[in-house]
């Protein structure tokens, strides 16, 4: 599950600042490249907490498998290399999903106030980075987070395909070219609508396994 989504099942638990941050933190640690923060404020640990039993739960989901195959299918058969067919059919579905599960406005204010609420003098001072550079790569991506904010409506399949191609360039078994990128990109446009069919229903059987 990516970061935005995090930020979403946490909010349907509890919508504090501090919570939905400490949801979001590992993923942030991963997108900059490093280890998970040490907190020891109450409600960022316990969000960080949640954002592994939340993993744990999503990623054995029926649903979650079920589209994650089908994607993965559907690469193979265009030609796509196995190992990075996998990882866009993993990274891709957690993308789409994002904006099915962040379309609602209480779960965009939680996600704006805990990108917020991360400055330094605020929740950041909390957060235990493990190295200086850490502490200066993670303001930086907060700030871009914010920049860029966060909207109801679906993102162009290029964008998509154009994050994937992101978040996947630091594995050069997995990077895609430009070739992958546009086949990634085809594939968004064909498997948005089953997904956004499967959300619903995967995000009512998450709540009730968390207890939201």
């Amino acid at each position: 599950m990516n970061y935005l989504s995090h930020a979403a099942v946490a909010s349907w638990r509890r919508p504090e600042a501090a919570f939905v941050l400490g949801a979001m933190l590992p993923d942030f640690a991963a997108m900059i490249g490093a280890r998970a923060p040490a907190t020891a404020h109450a409600d960022l640990g316990a969000g960080m907490r949640f954002h592994y039993r939340t993993d744990e739960l999503f990623h054995r989901a029926p649903g979650f498998i079920e589209l994650t195959r089908s994607a993965f299918e559907w690469l193979i058969k265009r030609g796509v290399e196995r190992g990075r067919a996998r990882a866009i059919s993993h990274v891709g579905v957690e993308l789409l999903l994002d904006s099915d599960f962040s379309r609602n406005e209480p779960v965009q204010r939680a996600y704006v106030g805990a990108l917020q609420g991360a400055a330094e003098p605020r929740l950041g001072q909390h957060v235990a980075w493990a190295v200086p550079e850490d502490r200066l790569g993670f303001e930086n991506l907060r700030v871009r987070l914010l920049g860029r904010g966060v909207t109801s409506d679906d993102l162009a399949p290029e964008v998509i395909a154009q994050r994937l191609r992101r978040a996947l360039s630091g594995r050069p078994r997995l990077a895609l070219d430009d070739a992958s990128e546009r086949v990634a990109c085809e594939w968004v446009a064909v498997a948005r609508p089953d997904v956004s069919a499967q959300a619903p229903g995967l995000a009512r059987d998450l709540a009730a396994q968390l207890g939201c």
